[in-house]
């Protein structure tokens, strides 16, 4: 069966939602780079029932309303890399994870390099939160949708802003920072609590 997908506009710009059957399978980003993600044949459907889902969580979590994906999905990769991927799904929301805290989960310590290009190469992007994940010294590291990006979804997540509103111009009141888990899993998450960086870290991370 080839894979199906859909388009939509974002505040983060377009992503492809890509479903394997009745399962979430991929969101691309707009400039993604070729063979990132290794997919096979695709046909466009706007109306697949695990697409249309997707489309309305995400809009509810680029407004500030949604913390948790309740979404079935379907990891294509190596053994280890989808040990990496499942560990991203136990980072709470409003929280953080350096790679070192990644490769101990997944019971390998020194494996924190191979941790870094498992998670540049996570399918499924914001949903298994890889935009979590940052550098030791809290510095934000490399990421697939942009450094912009990762740093507008990580003030999301902090209450800071509603990407939805923003969009739009539109002044929101900040949300209040919980600490729930992303999605289901089967994984037990980190003991780290690792707060996401302030607003005055971020904006210093840029230089402005």
């Amino acid at each position: 069966m080839p894979y199906t997908y859909k388009l939509i506009d974002s505040p983060v710009g377009q992503l492809k939602l890509v479903a394997d059957g009745e399962c979430l399978a991929a969101i691309l980003w707009e400039h993604d780079r070729p063979n990132r993600v290794r997919l096979g044949e695709m046909t466009e459907a706007n109306e697949l029932a695990v697409l249309v889902e997707t489309e309305r969580q995400l809009r509810e979590y680029f407004a500030g309303t949604r913390q948790a994906f309740d979404l079935p999905l379907k990891f294509q990769g190596t053994e280890f890399q989808k040990k990496v991927w499942h560990a991203l799904l136990t980072i709470p929301f409003g929280q953080t994870r350096s790679y070192t805290e990644i490769a101990q989960q997944v019971g390998n310590v020194s494996a924190v390099r191979a941790v870094g290009a498992a998670n540049g190469r996570n399918p499924i992007s914001i949903i298994a939160p890889c935009h979590r994940v940052i550098g030791a010294s809290g510095e934000l590291t490399g990421f697939a949708g942009g450094l912009a990006n990762k740093m507008l979804l990580l003030s999301l997540e902090a209450g800071q802003t509603s990407l939805e509103a923003a969009a739009d111009g539109a002044q929101v009141q900040e949300q209040p920072r919980q600490a729930t888990p992303a999605v289901k899993a089967d994984t037990p998450a980190t003991k780290s609590t690792r707060a996401l960086p302030s607003r005055g870290t971020q904006a210093s991370l840029f230089g402005n």
